[in-house]
């Protein structure tokens, strides 16, 4: 009878603890379906009200023959536009800029561009011969056109961060007529060298930190060729990203790790069930597809001179897209306006670890532009009264 009874109330207990399970994660569940909209968030005033004059939508767009999405967000529609290139490739980065970075939507109109095959852009049917940096040059002027006619403007200002940032430059090279100013966020120059000088930099890490695990690992991975397949670049890189952002190299230089991060996709309503169950996807999906590409491709032998001004943005502990890469390009490069802004206290991603100072920069800068081609459009109308 004991023994009976005993049984008894460990099964009793398990199907308990059982049921507990399951009503949290129902909980869960229901709680992360709930703020999965998908859904634009308006833009309010103090008052709680929705800001007069100000814009707040996501729009589906057909780019290269592929449907991709565009969210775009502003304080007031009289601004500039702003496109924005997430990195990665595949990481968008609405979730971070709204919660980091929602300032800079008071000084222009954001454009948020999923880009082909990553985040709400994604679905299993993209072709995979479609993942190519000349096709995402081909879509990102496109867009840029669309939103120049949308917005009625002459040229728009486009941005980029990492992967995006090759992108942009890339873009503005080939079509210099769209862009009013090209402003690059860890600038990516020529991706092999500053893998290279990221290896070196997490292994003389390790061993200034007495880190002999990390020192081990760190010694026994393969470097892969400029050749190798996603794969093997994949594997590379997850491993290698981990000790870059323990040594403060990373994302952010105060390392604040992984979870953060994916609880800020969670929370974004622009998103869907199924675009934050498919984030990661997309994400991996994209760098598999892009990654040769992107290591191989060398700024330094490609361009020399651009005919947009061009602005870099560096954390100065950056060695994700490291420091002396980037500067390196930027003093090799001619254009008829150029800055490069270190950040002392940032690594990749000074548009969210110091935006107050980012965004007064920009803002200032955007300011200049505009004095100037004001004082060209007088000159011109003058011309033609002569």
């Amino acid at each position: 009878m004991p023994a009976t009874f005993s049984s008894k109330r460990i099964i009793k207990a398990g199907l308990w603890i059982t049921g507990g399970i399951l009503v949290i994660f129902t909980g869960l569940f229901i709680a992360l379906w709930l703020i999965s909209p998908g859904k634009p968030e308006p833009i309010k005033a103090i008052n709680g009200n929705v800001r007069e004059g100000s814009i707040s939508v996501i729009e589906k767009i057909a780019l290269g023959g592929e449907e991709q999405y565009i969210i775009i967000r502003g304080a007031d529609t009289t601004k500039p536009v702003m496109l924005f290139l997430h990195g990665g490739p595949g990481n968008p980065e609405i979730a971070f800029m709204r919660h980091f970075n929602p300032a800079i939507e008071d000084d222009f109109i954001m454009v948020y561009w999923e880009q082909r095959g990553a985040g709400k852009s994604y679905t299993k049917d993209t072709p995979v011969e479609s993942m190519n940096i000349a096709q995402f040059i081909a879509d990102t002027r496109e867009l840029s056109v669309y939103l120049s006619k949308r917005f009625n403007r002459k040229k728009i200002f486009i941005m980029g961060h990492s992967w995006g940032s090759l992108l942009a430059i890339l873009t503005v090279n080939e079509h210099p007529e769209l862009y009013n100013a090209f402003f690059g966020i860890g600038q990516a120059a020529y991706q092999y060298k500053g893998e290279q000088i990221s290896l070196n930099w997490v292994k003389e890490q390790a061993k200034a930190h007495n880190d002999t695990k990390a020192a081990e690992v760190l010694a026994r991975m393969h470097f892969p060729d400029s050749a190798a397949g996603g794969e093997a670049w994949i594997d590379y890189l997850m491993k290698e990203r981990r000790y870059v952002n323990k040594y403060g190299g990373g994302v952010t230089h105060d390392n604040r790790g992984m979870w953060p991060i994916i609880k800020l996709v969670l929370e974004t309503r622009e998103y869907t069930m199924s675009d934050k169950m498919n984030f990661m996807r997309s994400s991996m999906f994209s760098l598999q597809h892009m990654w040769n590409e992107v290591i191989d491709a060398n700024l330094f032998n490609k361009i020399d001179s651009l005919q947009v001004p061009i602005y870099i943005f560096h954390g100065r502990h950056d060695n994700t897209t490291p420091y002396s890469v980037s500067h390196d390009f930027y003093t090799q490069l001619k254009a008829p306006d150029k800055g490069f802004f270190t950040f002392e206290n940032s690594a990749h991603s000074p548009l969210f670890e110091e935006p107050d100072r980012f965004n007064s920069i920009v803002r200032e800068i955007t300011r200049k532009l505009d004095v100037v081609l004001h004082a060209k459009r007088r000159c011109k109308q003058l011309d033609m009264k002569k």
